[in-house]
């Protein structure tokens, strides 16, 4: 039941019906557009974290997993790998659609730059909203937007960079409510507004997102990002009533393609474009893979895998993926994990940090997942599979590190996050739907 007692009075004097359509209505002419990235600084990154982040986001904390036997021995997990960390929402279908777009130029792209958080821990974007700019998390695992504002009590606010809705001429009110609740009891719940909102120079006004008034603590710590911009399909957005339509639904149809891409570099920074497929950005052909949108997610086959040199494997169990690029690690299917960390020296899962750990002075071989029908793999290099740093091995001395890959705990599909997304160009098309993928420059 959400919690909205307080804040009902505001609504009901202030909404406005749904019926009005959302518009698009570009800011300048036929060129590609770059929003000033933002640096963070003062993050470690932290595996176990982000891992239960995953497990989270997606309904659950991973214990239900048959997990191998641990190894621990003398390994002792640095205090801060523990840390906990805030998650991104996903969402649940709803009926019914809402606004459409309408355009008054089509010849427009947009490009909007990002940075990561904790060094590939968590990858935001800002965005304007009613004119103020606001850091928000891009979630092709979601698809919902809502935004930290001046409605909550000021403690849950403080580090944030906060959207307050009486400084806009532009916002209103819209009759209804969100609230989405996560697997260890975290939540977000609030009420309904619209205003316009500029991403990389492309604008949609009448943009319907979430108002909380109440969010639980992992949000409130998490200062790195003040809120979401989901970019999945609006089936399953979870607004009542809804469902309404993403930024990306209600644009596409007025950009020069229907597409947005993702560049998330290795050096922790990178962009989102609007509207356009930039050959410059990658090497060679783009790899298409269909996508089956029925979920709701950017989803497709992943069959077979290869570590390093060796040759190739089918995947015997879970073979159904989403691209995310709300979920930080690569989650794919047990068989996997096991066999790749069987081919890193001194490596083994740990039960004290849920995970696969390894000395950080080993070589990690590339990893290969097929993606699609074809015989197509895309290559993701054991330079891009290291990624924390998580404690030391008291007898050895040696230093342990949180591999990049890890199970995606018997889910149904795997996850195929930013440690795999930061590698290579992709475009999410809604044309088929399918995803392009090609190494990125």
């Amino acid at each position: 039941m959400i919690r909205l007692l307080s804040i009902l009075f505001i609504v009901f004097l202030s909404y406005e019906a749904l019926a009005a359509p959302a518009l698009y209505r570009p800011l300048r002419k036929g060129k590609s557009f770059t929003v000033e990235r933002i640096k963070r600084s003062g993050y470690v990154r932290n595996g176990p974290a982000a891992l239960r982040k995953a497990y989270r986001k997606f309904g659950g904390s991973g214990s239900h997993m048959d997990y191998p036997d641990s190894n621990d021995g003398d390994f002792d997990p640095y205090p801060s790998s523990m840390g906990h960390q805030s998650s991104s929402t996903t969402s649940s279908s709803s009926s019914s659609s809402s606004s459409s777009s309408t355009t008054t130029d089509t010849d427009q792209e947009g490009t909007v730059s990002v940075t990561s958080v904790d060094d590939g821990e968590e990858f935001v974007s800002p965005v304007l909203i009613g004119g103020q700019n606001i850091t928000l998390d891009f979630d092709t695992g979601s698809a919902d937007m809502w935004v930290i504002n001046s409605e909550l009590p000021s403690e849950d606010t403080e580090g944030h960079e906060v959207y307050d809705p009486t400084s806009s001429s532009t916002f209103e009110y819209v009759e209804g409510e969100f609230e989405v609740e996560y697997g260890d009891g975290s939540y977000v719940a609030g009420y309904l507004g619209k205003d316009t909102v500029s991403i990389g120079g492309v604008e949609v006004t009448d943009q319907v997102f979430g108002l909380p008034v109440e969010v639980s603590s992992t949000f409130i710590e998490d200062t790195s990002s003040n809120g979401l911009v989901g970019l999945s399909f609006s089936s399953i957005n979870s607004f009542t009533p809804g469902p309404q339509k993403t930024f990306f639904d209600n644009v596409a149809p007025d950009l020069d393609e229907p597409v947005f891409t993702s560049r998330l570099r290795s050096d922790g920074v990178g962009e989102y474009g609007f509207g356009t497929i930039d050959p410059s950005l990658y090497n060679g052909t783009l790899a298409n893979v269909s996508v089956d949108s029925s979920n709701g997610y950017w989803q497709f086959n992943s069959k077979t895998f290869k570590v390093g040199d060796g040759r190739s494997w089918n995947i015997s169990d879970t073979t159904i993926s989403i691209a995310d690029t709300g979920t930080t690690l690569l989650l794919v299917s047990a068989d996997v994990v096991s066999y790749y960390y069987g081919k890193v020296s001194g490596s083994t899962y740990s039960s004290k940090v849920g995970g696969y750990i390894y000395p950080c002075d080993a070589d990690l071989p590339d990893l290969a997942l097929g993606m699609g029908e074809s015989s197509f793999q895309a290559v993701v290099p054991g330079s891009s599979l290291n990624y924390a740093e998580v404690g030391t091995n008291s007898t050895t001395g040696e230093t342990m590190c949180y591999g990049g890959v890890q199970s995606c705990a018997g889910y149904g599909f795997q996850i195929f996050g930013d440690i795999f997304l930061r590698s290579f160009y992709v475009v999410f098309d809604k044309r088929g739907p399918s995803l392009g993928v090609a190494t990125s420059i």
